[in-house]
């Protein structure tokens, strides 16, 4: 059997007291704590509904998954941003290309789906003033850039502005400094294509304004403006269906002979030996040209003649390539101009779509609405992985084919943070 319970023993020493907890943790639902004070939490600057993350002092909306919002404050300076991204590295750290997994960025937007009005980064502005744009890019000292969606000084818009006049010694600098800036860069089947409701191209440079490698097609005619001095007088190009070379002189029969020798200039720019036409100028027996070849041609008055009297002459001959210039057939159809309108139509105009474009390797085609693109097949994508996890991981992977470009129809909800003041006029 059990016993009767003893007296109880005296109470043990004190223990050490324990480290101080925290203070007070005041907040507002939604909004990520911080420490206000050593031992104090309170509101941060960021929200997150369990939807949406905002940072800022902004509502978290449903159609950004982070949305950072600032009001800049002129006091602070320039330099400012809202959003910024810092790259450095511990050793040069090459990319290996420009693709989405080899290339190295302070930040970075991807656009796994390319649907209809989608895009990997945007940036828009409203452009009340001047030198603004949508997006920028630049060197770090504003020595060359550029700038989509850009408004110029003289209040001009353009969709891509670039420029890098002030970079390497270029323009005026000093001869000791070498100019190796471009303004801008363009490769592709097609380097370039400009379309101008009023004009489609202007150029201007101080050297010269334009230098093509390769042959010069027009649809037009080709006109130069001399400079009167007191107008500008259009001058029209000499056109012919054959590539020829033309030159033109005066020389002077004495003792009814004369051997005129081509320039080599010209000279080397001859295929064969030119047509040459004589002109006397004065009274003779009359002129026959005794022998041409590509140096040059001897002329001879008639009957013997011994006049001394002046002659005029032109020369034509085929150019010394003119036989391996070939006109690409698809230049010459009555077509071409028609079909090229479609295709340069601007996508500016959202209720029609352009034609498409194509090289084959002979021939350019054009007027492809209704050829059908292969459907494009893509690698799984792979969400980022934490330097940490370096075992056991999970990968979430999305797969598809796109087999064509849909259309989507809806209504801006017109939520965000930003408040929806009419825009007023302003002062450049």
């Amino acid at each position: 059997s059990t016993g009767a319970t003893g007296v109880t023993g005296a109470n043990g020493a004190t223990g050490a007291t324990g480290a101080t907890g925290l203070g007070g943790a005041t907040g507002t639902t939604n909004y990520i704590p911080k420490f206000v004070s050593v031992n104090t939490l309170g509101n941060s600057t960021m929200q997150d509904n369990g939807t949406s993350t905002s940072v800022g002092l902004t509502t978290p909306s449903i159609i950004y998954q982070l949305n950072a919002y600032r009001q800049q404050l002129t006091i602070n300076g320039d330099g400012q941003s809202t959003i910024h991204g810092y790259r450095t590295r511990d050793s040069q750290n090459d990319g290996i290309g420009y693709a989405q997994i080899s290339a190295n960025t302070a930040t970075r937007g991807f656009n796994f789906w390319g649907d209809v009005y989608t895009f990997g980064v945007g940036g828009w502005s409203y452009n009340d003033y001047s030198r603004t744009a949508g997006t920028f890019g630049s060197e770090v000292n504003g020595l060359y850039w550029g700038g989509l969606g850009y408004r110029s000084s003289g209040l001009l818009n353009y969709g891509v502005y670039g420029s890098a006049a002030y970079a390497s010694g270029s323009g005026y600098a000093p001869n000791e400094r070498v100019a190796t800036n471009i303004g801008g860069g363009f490769f592709g089947m097609i380097g370039a294509m400009t379309k101008g409701e009023i004009i489609g191209q202007i150029n201007d440079g101080e050297l010269f304004s334009t230098y093509n490698v390769g042959d010069v097609y027009t649809s037009g005619k080709q006109v130069e403006l001399i400079n009167s001095g007191e107008d500008m007088l259009p001058s029209y190009s000499m056109t012919s269906p054959d590539a020829i070379v033309y030159k033109q002189g005066k020389a002077r029969l004495i003792d009814g002979r004369v051997t005129i020798k081509f320039d080599a200039k010209y000279a080397r720019m001859l295929g064969e030996s030119p047509i040459v036409t004589i002109t006397p100028m004065g009274q003779c027996n009359g002129v026959y040209i005794v022998s041409v070849d590509k140096e040059g041609f001897i002329v001879e008055e008639l009957n013997k003649g011994k006049s001394n009297v002046d002659i005029g002459w032109i020369a034509v001959g085929d150019r010394i390539d003119a036989k391996t210039t070939e006109v690409p057939t698809f230049l010459t159809k009555s077509s071409f101009n028609k079909d090229l309108k479609r295709v340069m139509q601007t996508d500016g105009n959202t209720s029609q779509n352009a034609d498409g474009m194509s090289w084959d390797g002979k021939t350019l085609r054009l007027n492809l609405d209704g050829v059908v693109q292969k459907p494009i097949i893509k690698e799984p994508e792979i969400l980022p992985i934490s330097q940490n996890q370096n075992t056991n991981t999970s990968t979430n992977t999305e797969t598809g084919t796109k087999t064509g470009a849909g259309t989507k129809t809806g209504t801006n909800p017109g939520v965000g943070p930003f408040p929806s003041s009419p825009k007023g006029n302003k002062i450049k």
